[in-house]
């Protein structure tokens, strides 16, 4: 359905009619290529078909060059008039004792519920009341332009409203132990929302790495996926009597009171480092050809810490390391997997270096029977291989957190060919020649 041009009602509109109008949304970013990853595709789409109707069923212009030319350059307009800086807030579960009541990791900054509300008070006032106002003169507005007086909502209808409306989403927010916030530059709403919700699920998926998944299986955004807090189970014998157990457990994670000293080991410098590589997203700004490997590691390790099935799980973990350490797709990928892995632990002293190749070989060839059918989920030995996966691609990932800095300084913005020279020059020769190109030092990863 597209707005009726006299402005009653809507005009059905055929399948070929919506495709084209999407066609025409995505040029929009070949006409404006700086609006790229600013704008979401729906919006966009909308403001495509307003123009459409304003130039072609109000104005009765040709459907031509100029047409469509004019057609770009409304909704180009007024997608730049639409995009804002705003500071959003994600409510989220983490670990309810220990640590301080507000930390950061790159641009997300979590905070305790009653920390948060309380440093917020006034401004949440003042909010309610510019907000009714707000409403009351959108009414207003609608009354002038012609919407009967006796339809439209009174002043006390507003209040009434706002103020509801505030008090559902405030007790909603309050129902969570943590708070997370992040500011989003020069985008639409939509995309703000979603950019916001990506980077605080990227830093919550960085806690996962740094802290291991067991200790971290239940930490996430509050709108994820996530068992029942209560359960309730029933069962009969033979002799047809129903017998029933429940269960409940805390909305958070406790008995893990050292969460923060084990974030900010090393002086934090992996803390920073997983911050600085995802600052660029809420920046809306292109990413690195490596920053984006390192997010895409992140959330294949986040989705397999947080999959309840372990054979997923393997395949989640093979592919973060896969993803950080493979530019480009090979013949003998098992034999380089593991080189890889083996090489990469040796340059960073990491513990366990001298049965990681071992090890890789063994969970790359238990992803490939998984995913073959050679090996049922059901295996016995599933188990041992997710939680042998999960520590490989932990301990693989935050090598590469200290490996990709040093490339950026020795390449400036490296490819996967550059990626595929140092993964096989490293295998030769070590890191030496990469940290004097560098002029950088090779910290020790335990």
């Amino acid at each position: 359905m597209i707005p009726h041009p006299d402005g009653r009602g809507h005009l059905s509109c055929g399948i070929e009619a919506e495709r084209r109008f999407g066609i025409l949304a995505d040029r929009v970013l070949e006409y404006e290529p700086q609006l790229s990853g600013r704008l979401s595709r729906s919006k966009t789409k909308d403001r495509v078909v307003a123009a459409f109707v304003q130039r072609v069923l109000r104005e009765k212009k040709e459907v031509d060059a100029g047409t469509a030319e004019q057609i770009l350059r409304d909704v180009s307009e007024g997608c730049k008039a639409s995009l804002r800086t705003a500071e959003h807030f994600v409510p989220c579960v983490l670990f309810l004792y220990g640590g301080p009541d507000e930390f950061s990791i790159g641009p997300v900054t979590f905070s305790r519920r009653v920390a948060f509300f309380r440093s917020r008070r006034a401004s949440l006032k003042k909010s309610v009341h510019a907000s009714i106002q707000s409403n009351i003169e959108q009414v207003e507005r609608a009354v002038e332009g012609g919407f009967p007086r006796d339809r439209a909502t009174t002043s006390e209808q507003s209040r009434h409203f706002i103020r509801g409306l505030q008090a559902r989403a405030l007790k909603t927010f309050r129902q969570y132990p943590w708070i997370a916030r992040v500011q989003v530059s020069e985008c639409d709403h939509e995309t703000g929302e979603d950019v916001a919700e990506r980077a605080v699920g990227l830093a919550i998926n960085s806690m996962r790495i740094l802290l291991g998944a067991r200790h971290t299986d239940r930490i996430r955004l509050a709108w994820s996926r996530s068992d029942a807090l209560q359960t309730a189970r029933m069962w009969a014998g033979p002799d047809g009597i129903f017998h029933v157990g429940v269960g409940s457990r805390a909305d958070g994670q406790v008995g893990v009171e050292n969460w923060y000293e084990g974030l900010t080991l090393s002086g934090g410098f992996e803390l920073k480092a997983f911050g600085s590589a995802f600052t660029p997203l809420v920046t809306c700004t292109p990413i690195r050809h490596v920053h984006q490997r390192i997010l895409d590691a992140v959330n294949w390790f986040g989705d397999a810490a947080t999959d309840p099935e372990p054979t997923a799980s393997i395949v989640k973990y093979v592919s973060a390391i896969e993803r950080a350490v493979f530019g480009s797709w090979q013949q003998g990928r098992t034999k380089d997997f593991a080189s890889r892995l083996e090489a990469l632990w040796k340059a960073y002293d990491c513990d366990g270096q001298e049965t990681v190749g071992a090890e890789a070989r063994e969970i790359y060839e238990a992803r490939s029977r998984l995913l073959h059918g050679a090996v049922s989920p059901r295996d016995a030995g599933v188990d041992r291989l997710a939680v042998l996966s999960e520590k490989i691609s932990r301990l693989t990932i935050l090598c590469v957190l200290q490996l990709y800095p040093m490339m950026i300084k020795a390449y400036g913005d490296p490819d996967p060919e550059q990626l595929e020279e140092v993964m096989t020059r490293m295998r030769r020769e070590g890191l030496g020649w990469l940290a004097k190109k560098a002029n950088y030092s090779i910290g020790k990863r335990a």
